[in-house]
């Protein structure tokens, strides 16, 4: 099964104010689409737990051209891309029943051994798997994201990693870090009904209880995001038009 796609009614409950899907939204459900064609083809969660591995997030580059609206139906689909060894990459696309394109992304995804969190060589586990080659955005490489000089930033928030932020692997989950970004942008009235790209770097995760501080920057054009814990970098993030 070398693309997997699902028809989803987009909740209210993962909507704004204004009846749109929220990003994080969004990307919680490219997450749930990756788990499921993960399961069906051999390499999704529980199996890869039962090797004590498990996979994690390192780079994501996301488009949003429209956010769909509350009831609205879009069919989501995913695919495997590839890999270098390190990295296998797994890719997205959201589109309306009429066949317009709401979201574009590409991803960045290591195994690494549960027990010792190193990053585990993809050639056995990866090995014969279907790919589809196509790609969704024209981001086939997703560098580091470098943020500017943050020492004095736009805007800075500071939270807790709570029970509510906390997934499965004990850790403060993916798409909460997207929430404190756009938590972060909102103080600025960004216009989030015009297209706009978003891009992660995933560094060092937080586990529950710690301290989260939020440090926002303008410049060149772009929204800079630098988040942080008490192991220091955990996510770059970067806000800009497509």
């Amino acid at each position: 099964m070398k693309v997997y796609s699902q028809t989803i009614e987009v909740p209210d409950y993962l909507c704004d104010r204004d009846d749109r899907l929220h990003t994080w939204a969004a990307i919680r459900l490219c997450q749930e689409v990756s788990e499921l064609h993960s399961k069906a083809t051999g390499i999704g969660y529980e199996a890869m737990r039962e090797q004590n591995r498990i996979w994690i997030i390192s780079r994501a580059y996301y488009i949003i051209y429209r956010r769909a609206k509350a009831f609205e139906k879009v069919m989501l689909s995913t695919w495997s891309r590839g890999n270098d060894g390190l990295f296998a990459f797994r890719d997205y696309r959201m589109e309306s029943e009429a066949g317009e394109t709401l979201l574009v992304g590409t991803t960045y995804w290591p195994l690494i051994d549960f027990a010792t969190h190193k990053p585990v060589r993809l050639n056995d586990t990866l090995d014969g798997y279907d790919y589809e080659s196509r790609a969704a955005t024209a981001r086939n490489t997703l560098d580091r994201l470098r943020l500017p000089d943050m020492s004095q930033p736009d805007g800075r928030m500071d939270t807790t990693a709570n029970y509510s932020m906390i997934d499965h692997v004990g850790h403060v989950n993916n798409s909460e870090y997207v929430k404190l970004v756009f938590d972060s942008l909102m103080q600025t009235g960004y216009n989030l009904d015009c297209p706009y790209s978003l891009e992660l770097n995933y560094n060092h995760e937080t586990a529950p209880g710690d301290t989260l501080s939020v440090l926002r920057k303008q410049q060149d054009g772009a929204e800079w995001f630098q988040i942080t814990n008490s192991r220091g970098l955990s996510v770059t993030a970067k806000v800009s038009a497509p």
